[in-house]
């Protein structure tokens, strides 16, 4: 009898319409401060999108320090662009004849990069 009660429950919670809001928490929805346009992309110079992806990824290193102790979410979004501009970055070395570039990663590390500016600055 437990056990229908528990699925009974879980299909309840599932179809239950869920706010944005609620849903979204203190960090933000899933795509509050993205424009799915990318406008590192748009310069076409390679070293100019390198300096620009590494300059948020070590502006993301330091925010995380930074924010380490304290629960504010720009921990959470300087964490996440570390990681994202990491994998940017990664992506335009890979390799020594081709260099790929990933717009979805460069696009997550901007995305990111602004939502953790957005939440640092409110220090």
């Amino acid at each position: 009898m437990g056990s229908v009660r528990i699925i009974t429950f879980c299909l309840l919670a599932l179809s239950a319409p869920a706010s944005v809001t609620n849903a979204a928490g203190p960090f933000g929805g899933p795509h509050e401060a993205c424009n799915y346009g990318s406008a590192l992309l748009s310069s076409g110079d390679i070293r100019v999108l390198r300096d620009e992806l590494y300059s948020r990824y070590y502006h993301a290193i330091d925010v995380f320090h930074r924010t380490i102790n304290s629960s504010s979410p720009a921990f959470v979004w300087a964490k996440e662009t570390k990681i994202a501009c990491a994998k940017a970055i990664g992506y335009l070395k890979l390799g020594h004849f081709r260099r790929e570039i990933d717009g979805e990663t460069i696009w997550k590390c901007e995305c990111f990069y602004a939502r953790m500016t957005q939440y640092a600055s409110r220090r």
